[in-house]
């Protein structure tokens, strides 16, 4: 129930028709009687106690034993389609028409069914008070030849009954063979067509039982009648019990196990009546399934985090978010049907909130190691900068995504799209403030520090001593795991996904057009065979779903039953419009009828109109004429033929308004009047009213005309011949109504067409939402990050997941049935996450390149979206045991739209980005507002050498060569077996002194100096200090605020970051200063302010030009080695800050021809913009493309030991850049515990290093 189309115009037609006969009868909205209030049952002359006598003696004539035409009085009554049945194929394959075989069914019956203690409970009896015999196959042939039992049957019973069924079946096959012609001489003697069947086919009803219920349709037809040994492949056996709830007990105990089978025979379907109150069953049963998956995602949330405090706060969530949206789905949106689909919100929630909490807690515990100073709130402001976007795009994209499947016309889906969408939005409230709320009562109350124990203290006793060997093998795999990761996605993933990014487009790409080829070509998703009534709700190999879907096509009471094979029929109705006025939300209402008010059929146009109608319809070529079914549609000339053939009369003057002395088109009272009373003869000569297709209401006038008539067109579950039937009849009938007088105008049609409905629903609608899915996202993520190209290069991403999964779902020969579309429809919903992680943190990365963004936000995202996939994999592993199908389905459809959209957004989608990625603004919408958007300054640096164009390269080339800057030029090598500790997180030459490199074009420079926003006095005494102190060397001070305010990455209002940050600028100055060389000088330069409180704005230490520089090295003599190290040392050792989220570790790369690539500026301490390039034509260091060897151009001054350094003249401006040097340069490394780095330069550009 739900999912039948309800809103499309087959399916109004079809709710209407149904209102129709539900509301046509005795006593109600319709009759088909004009006199129906007067006609009661005792108007018959038959009483209620008659009458319930009459049903009474008919159900105890089915259970009585048969006279001799049925079968010698050895079942009771024929088989009937409400009774239980069991279907026998054979174990081997072969032909089930052998003696064993038969033998085998008889005694599976006995052990599995019989001998059941209820079974004589629930058994038909015999007038002997035994339990009816079962109608099988050995039964019958028994019968035949007076066996006592199917046991004691002989090969030549067989042969016999074989002979005899090969001269009745072509009978059978034409049509002729009937019920009727089975019985005494008299009674066959009454239907003509009877006296061309032998007298041996019907003295007995077993012939015709045996053809038509117990054997396949292909047994003995007329396509293997000539076979000398036909094939049986099934047989169909009936137990002599009702289906319904009372056979849960014999199926649960005997034939739920999967031993129904022997050396002959296996019971391979059946049919109980149990498969709604089963699928009830199992859907209770194996709701631990979704139980354990749910588990088994906060298990790993706990495993992630380490923390059972915040996995259940996660947990609070999901259960809170899944409890107000369902208040608001039913108080606000006043749904009253909740499908059992909706429940399939709870893993998925689950797996959302699982994706954004590794997000967060990534980012958290980022600002926790950059920034361990800063209080709580501080942590909070710069985790909430990023995640707080992140949940925005990700949230509204995912929400607006399952929102956009409410336009399906399935009932449960549109329940479930805005379910789940409104789970979503309210889970982002909860992730915005619950989230960041239960990280602060963790990190303040719960959080516990490592205390130290004594060595004595965990000798004292074995089990503390084996609790420290359990805890120091937890510690080493903890450390072995992080290692790992850190080396799969901060080196392996960045280093794969760039270097292969070639590979990965064209391999992603193919994939995601294969999939549209099988998805929406050939071979395409297969359209249902099974009406909503006989829906799939277990595997295909339930013995219950193989009858529904196999079996019952196999036999020809089945095959009747479903109109398959018979004509499919046309009604057409006048009098009631095709209005669904019901709940569409509740597949439960259907609504009232609403009445045309212009309808009429007195008047004379309305009748010759009708009369005209029937020849129309005689004269087309899909009109078939049938005998037996007499047809409606020309009623009018029934009733013309019926007042032609009466005379009048002069003594009846009331018989004489109703005469042949009265002309066609008769007036309007004239015509109600006969009309009437002809309904009312021909009811005098029956019990039951002769249906003529009017429709009277309570007052006796005609309210509706219902008209029907068979075509040539056979009932089929092919989706074009039945598509052809209607569009053929629809557009017949809309031309003829075109012509029909006013009141006959609003006339529509309808037939069995309710699986062509599903199937025309789902075969239209499931695409058009996929792609109004994937465009809403689109301009969700464009109104979120104001990109075009990040939005494109997303919904690429998520189109090519959505693809690739559907073809997969073909490709398991899936049907398109109501689940599997709702499944597809969420499947864009599904596959946003993943692609938005890694689009929000592209899109916040301070780099300018795209190759830098690409590795930045691999480095950054990869971990918590690879731990999430892995997570929602898990919980879809845990589901395919699940015995109802949804569970299951749902199961295999997570593990593939997660490992899909993994692959996607991590390769493809980064790979879109290495090409074509935006850099800088490129790409980006500016408002007026656009002061805060990047803005990368072309004047600032080497990076800024960038344009949006198609002559980017040109521009980068032509920059590159009027600067004086040689720029870094390095491959991504960081996996090469020689480099140092230092080049562990990065291949940056910044990574040497553990700075984060900041992209010279955040900075502004003009004339060599920087605005000076807001600054400090204390500040601009210090600035002042310097500039006395270091006069000569003309050291300017200025202020380089960023102009990047849309990533977190930039700023910091921590004082002890501003201390710090001055700190280190006070020994950048240093380094320019006179002396700043000679020990003495540190302490004179510090100015006085250095030690105020508060907060104080950056500054930044320049020098005017290169040429300064270069004088003042020729000029002054170098310190002792040991003092530079020192020196050097405070350049170096400040870590860098959460503000710029450790960008030393990431790699910036350019995409260069010719192997030219720009790389980030190096820069000298945390929170400090990049400096201008006012030194100089400083060069920067660069990797070649061998593994062992590192060439370096270092872009600031090299504090060279060796003894001749003091001897420089001016053109040690020269070897300052590794030209003409021999001496080995000291690069200190970051981490306090490894070596430094010794460079030895030589004038090759060829130097090692050691570590």
């Amino acid at each position: 129930m739900g999912f039948e189309p309800r809103d499309t115009d087959i399916g109004r037609k079809l709710i209407v028709w149904r209102n129709i006969e539900s509301h046509t009868g005795y006593k109600k909205t319709l009759s088909l009687s004009p006199y129906a209030k007067k006609k009661s049952y005792d108007d018959l002359g038959i009483g209620r106690g008659q009458k319930a006598a009459q049903g009474e003696q008919a159900a105890r004539t089915r259970r009585m034993v048969e006279t001799s035409y049925g079968a010698d009085g050895f079942f009771c009554g024929p088989p009937e389609k409400s009774y239980s049945q069991l279907v026998f194929m054979s174990t081997t394959a072969g032909s089930l028409w052998n003696l064993q075989a038969i033998q085998s069914m008889c005694q599976m019956e006995q052990d599995k069914i019989r001998s059941h203690v209820h079974f004589r409970d629930l058994c038909q009896r015999t007038e002997a008070n035994e339990c009816c015999p079962s109608w099988s196959l050995g039964n019958y042939i028994a019968v035949l030849y007076n066996r006592s039992s199917c046991l004691e049957i002989t090969q030549g019973d067989i042969s016999h009954t074989l002979a005899l069924l090969r001269a009745c079946a072509p009978d059978y096959h034409r049509g002729v063979l009937t019920p009727s012609c089975i019985g005494p001489e008299a009674a066959r003697q009454k239907h003509s067509q009877c006296a061309q069947v032998p007298q041996k086919c019907t003295r007995f009803n077993a012939i015709y039982q045996l053809l038509h219920f117990l054997v396949d349709r292909d047994f003995l037809s007329p396509q293997t009648m000539e076979y000398q040994v036909p094939s049986l492949k099934y047989s169909l056996l009936f137990l002599p019990t009702r289906k319904g709830a009372s056979m849960m007990g014999i199926y649960l105990d005997n034939l739920e196990t999967w031993d129904l089978f022997d050396n002959y025979t296996s019971i391979t379907g059946m049919d109980l009546g149990l498969k709604q109150k089963l699928f009830q069953h199992y859907l209770l049963l194996d709701t631990k399934y979704p139980v354990l998956a749910i588990l088994a995602i906060f298990l790993s949330i706990s495993f992630y985090l380490r923390s059972v405090f915040i996995t259940l706060m996660v947990l609070l969530a999901v259960v809170s978010s899944l409890m107000i949206s369902y208040f608001l789905y039913k108080v606000a949106f006043r749904f009253t049907y909740f499908p059992f689909v909706n429940l399939t919100a709870v893993i998925i929630l689950s797996s959302i909130c699982a994706n954004h909490t590794f997000v967060f807690f990534d980012l958290w515990n980022l600002s926790k190691s950059q920034n361990p100073s800063a209080g709580l709130a501080q942590w909070v402001s710069q985790t909430m900068h990023h995640f707080a976007y992140l949940m925005l795009a990700s949230c509204f994209t995912t929400g607006a995504a399952f929102y956009a499947s409410y336009i399906s016309n399935i009932t449960a889906i549109r329940c479930f799209a805005v379910y789940m969408g409104t789970s979503v939005l309210v889970n982002l409230v909860f992730m915005m403030t619950w989230l960041p709320s239960s990280a602060v009562l963790y990190e303040r109350y719960i959080a516990t520090t490592c205390v130290y124990k004594p060595e004595a203290y965990w000798n004292n006793s074995s089990h503390k001593r084996v609790a420290l060997s359990v805890h120091y093998i937890l510690r080493a795999l903890q450390n072995t795991l992080s290692e790992t990761s850190k080396l799969l996605f901060e080196k392996l993933l960045p280093c794969g996904v760039i270097k292969f990014r070639y590979i990965w487009i064209c391999w992603f790409a193919a994939l995601a057009i294969g999939g549209a080829y099988i998805s929406c070509s050939n071979p395409k998703l297969k359209l249902p065979t099974l009406e909503t009534s006989s829906v799939q709700v277990f595997r295909l190999s339930h013995p219950f779903e193989r009858y529904d879907s196999e079996y019952c096509h196999q036999f020809m009471f089945e095959r009747l039953e479903h109109g398959e094979g018979q004509r499919m029929p046309v009604t057409v109705v006048w009098g009631i419009l095709p209005v669904d006025n019901g709940d569409h939300f509740n597949p439960k209402s259907n609504g009232t009828l609403v009445t045309d008010t212009t309808f009429t059929i007195q008047n004379p146009d309305a009748q010759k109109w009708l009369l005209e109608f029937c020849q129309k319809v005689k004269n087309k070529t899909f009109y078939y004429p049938d005998a037996e079914q007499k047809s409606t549609v020309c009623f009018m000339e029934e009733f013309l033929r019926w007042m032609n053939s009466r005379q009048c009369s002069q003594r009846d003057h009331s018989f004489n308004l109703c005469c042949n002395q009265f002309s066609f088109p008769y007036r309007s009272e004239v015509f109600l009047h006969c009309i009437k009373m002809m309904l009312l003869e021909e009811g005098r000569e029956g019990a039951e009213t002769h249906d003529m297709g009017l429709r009277f209401d309570g007052e006796g006038n005609v309210a509706a005309l219902v008209l029907q008539f068979q075509t040539i067109y056979h009932y089929t579950f092919n989706y074009s011949r039945a598509k052809q039937f209607y569009e053929e009849i629809s557009l017949w009938i809309t031309e003829e109504m075109k012509t029909a007088p006013v009141g006959l105008q609003n006339g529509w049609f309808t037939s069995k067409l309710e699986l062509y409905n599903l199937q025309h629903s789902l075969s239209t609608e499931t695409m058009v939402v996929m792609g109004l899915s994937i465009a809403i996202s689109f301009v969700v993520l464009l109104l979120t990050t104001w990109n075009v190209l990040l939005s494109v290069f997303s919904v690429t991403a998520i189109a090519g997941t959505v693809l690739v999964t559907t073809g997969l779902l073909v490709l398991l020969e899936w049907q398109l049935n109501a689940v599997e579309s709702l499944f597809i429809s969420a499947a864009v919903g599904l596959s946003v996450d993943f692609t938005v992680n890694y689009c929000i943190s592209y899109h916040l990365c301070p780099h300018s390149d795209r190759l830098s963004r690409v590795a930045f936000s691999l480095k950054q995202m990869s971990c918590a979206t690879a731990m999430a996939a892995s997570a929602l994999f898990s919980a879809g592993v845990i589901m395919l045991p699940a015995t109802v199908l949804a569970y299951r389905k749902l199961g295999i459809f997570i593990m593939m739209i997660n490992c899909i959209s993994c692959g996607f957004a991590s390769l493809f989608f980064q790979s879109l980005c290495c090409f074509f990625g935006p850099e800088k603004n490129c790409g980006q919408i500016l408002w007026p507002c656009a002061h805060t958007m990047k803005d990368y300054s072309d004047d600032s640096g080497p990076n800024g050498n960038f344009a949006c164009g198609g002559s980017e390269k040109q521009n980068r080339l032509r920059k590159v060569q009027e600067s004086n800057t040689a720029n870094e030029q390095y491959e991504l090598q960081p996996l090469s077996r020689k480099l140092s500790d230092s080049f562990d997180n990065s291949t940056s030459t910044s990574k040497l002194s553990n700075r984060p490199s900041v992209l010279s074009e955040d900075i502004q420079v003009e004339d060599n100096r920087c605005p000076r926003v807001g600054t400090h006095p204390s500040l601009e005494r210090e600035r002042q200090s310097l500039q006395d102190t270091l006069g000569d060397q003309q050291v300017s001070l200025c202020q380089c605020p960023a102009l990047q305010t849309s990533s977190p990455y930039k700023h910091s209002t921590s004082e002890t970051e501003i201390h710090r940050e001055r700190l280190c600028q006070d020994c950048r100055c240093q380094k320019y200063g006179l002396k700043a060389w000679d020990g003495s000088g540190l302490d004179h330069i510090q100015p006085a302010g250095m030690k105020e409180e508060g907060q104080l704005n950056k500054s930044q230490c320049s020098s005017d030009t290169a040429q300064q520089q270069s004088d003042y090295t020729s000029d002054h003599s170098p310190l002792p080695a040991a003092d530079i190290y020192k020196i050097h040392r405070c350049l170096c050792s400040l870590g860098s800050s959460f503000d710029m989220l450790n960008i030393s570790s990431e790699t910036s790369i350019s995409d260069f021809e010719q192997g030219l690539k720009l790389a980030e500026s190096a820069s000298s301490c945390p929170d400090a913009l990049e400096l201008s390039d006012s030194y100089g034509a400083a060069e920067r260091g660069y990797l070649n493309g061998k593994r062992d060897t590192l060439r370096l151009d270092l872009r600031e001054t090299v504090f060279d030991v060796s003894p001749a350094a003091s001897q420089q003249n001016s053109s040690s401006w020269k070897n300052r850049f590794g030209v003409g040097n021999e001496g080995p340069v000291v690069l200190p490394n970051s981490q306090p515990d490894m070596p430094d780095v010794w460079i030895k330069r030589s004038s090759a550009q060829s130097s090692g290093y050691n570590s």
